[in-house]
């Protein structure tokens, strides 16, 4: 049987199976940390909105090469999943692999779908940064140093929170509905938010940019609870490639061509619309399928990872 074929029955196996699936067969490779006192700090509380408890793992580093005045750089991991499964573990390699590279990270959760649709995660987030900026003294981390690693899903959350900007609607601070927590606590709240929300860098895999295209679907229904054709504004405010413009970040986009969950062509349109803006763009693209660039992934996330150490 041909190496494709045997990369698609396994994507295919994985797609009905529990997202999680993915961490175990993706960690089994991972050699441990090299520094012995990194232990991450697990279901740590870093936002509240209705009633629900954001977590996230912070994956610490003490000795990093990036620091720069005794402060590291930081990154937010956002898992993939539809918008509407998944969890923070299915991203625990990449956030282990930051680490090796010392670049901290923060790997959330999220609400999911249809429970909570859009914008609900996209201002989730944005908790995260806010968490990570106003926790920065707390954490050693550089506030204007911090960059976004997502896939799927999680991809198009990571440039939803950086590509747009307060006169987008999507902030939420004025003031922000989000009660934020300090570094270590669950009752102590952050009264002064960072105005700044900017971030420094974006990594992007498999991204839904455009979700005005395609055949409406489980996921689009689940997100937004109606087709483009009764909302079409919403799903293009829910569109990253409709906030392109120039003085965004410096933005690494990759993509499995055999992907026919998320149209590899969305990913390729978006990098000529950066490159035409005079963004920082990279694209990788690799013959494989959606869920298997995720799991055969150490092509793409070194080159991710080297995008990041020269532009952090």
């Amino acid at each position: 049987m041909q190496l494709t074929s045997i990369l698609t029955l396994i994507a295919l196996a994985l797609l009905t199976n529990c997202a999680t699936a993915a961490s175990p067969a993706k960690n089994k490779t991972n050699s441990p940390l090299p520094v012995s006192d990194a232990t991450p700090v697990r279901d740590l509380v870093f936002a509240q909105r209705t009633k629900v408890l954001l977590k996230a793992d912070w994956h610490p580093v003490n000795g990093s090469p990036l620091a720069r005045n005794g402060k590291n750089p930081a990154c937010i991991v956002i898992h993939g999943g539809g918008w509407y499964k998944g969890d923070k573990t299915d991203m625990e390699s990449i956030s282990r692999r930051l680490a090796r590279r010392g670049i901290p990270s923060l790997n959330i959760n999220y609400r999911l779908a249809p429970e909570f649709r859009f914008p609900s995660p996209v201002l989730d987030t944005k908790d995260a940064i806010r968490w990570v900026k106003a926790n920065s003294q707390a954490l050693g981390v550089d506030p204007a140093r911090i960059c976004m690693f997502g896939y799927s899903a999680g991809a198009h959350l990571a440039l939803m929170s950086g590509f747009t900007r307060p006169k987008d609607g999507l902030d939420d601070t004025t003031p922000p509905t989000a009660r934020i927590f300090r570094f270590g606590s669950q009752s102590e709240l952050i009264r002064k938010m960072p105005a700044d929300l900017g971030v420094k860098v974006l990594v992007s895999g498999g991204t839904p940019s455009d979700l005005t295209e395609g055949n409406y679907n489980e996921y689009y229904e689940k997100f937004f609870g109606r087709p483009p054709s009764e909302i079409p504004d919403t799903y293009r405010k829910a569109s990253p490639v409709t906030y392109v413009r120039r003085g965004l970040p410096p933005v690494f986009l990759y993509h499995g061509n055999q992907d026919w969950i998320v149209d590899v062509e969305q990913s390729r349109r978006l990098a000529v619309n950066l490159k035409k803006q005079d963004v920082d763009t990279e694209y990788l693209e690799v013959t494989l399928g959606h869920v298997a660039t995720f799991l055969f992934d150490d092509k793409e996330v070194n080159a991710a990872m080297n995008f990041l150490e020269s532009r952090i």
